[in-house]
């Protein structure tokens, strides 16, 4: 949990050497201090050890275009990633 807002998020990157943790809240991607984050669930009880992550921060059309590179060699093809907002 997220404060003062009170917003729940899934953490997706560890503390940096700043204390900025990266969270997920409502589809966007932030760096949040750590000191106003909240443990509610660990990972290790919402999800299984070999859990595929993609489903949740990767778009439909990274997934799409990902499995058709796993099977074959598309020309033109591209995975693009947004670039992560800060958090302050």
């Amino acid at each position: 949990m997220v404060y003062p807002q009170r917003k729940l998020g899934i953490v997706y990157e560890p503390a940096d050497d700043k204390g900025d943790v990266g969270v997920q809240i409502q589809k966007k991607k932030m760096r949040i201090n750590y000191k106003r984050l909240q443990l509610k669930v660990a990972a290790a009880e919402m999800y299984p050890a070999d859990y595929d992550f993609s489903i949740i921060f990767d778009t439909v059309e990274n997934r799409k275009a990902r499995h058709q590179m796993d099977r074959k060699f598309v020309p033109g093809l591209e995975i693009r990633y947004e670039k992560e907002e800060d958090g302050k």
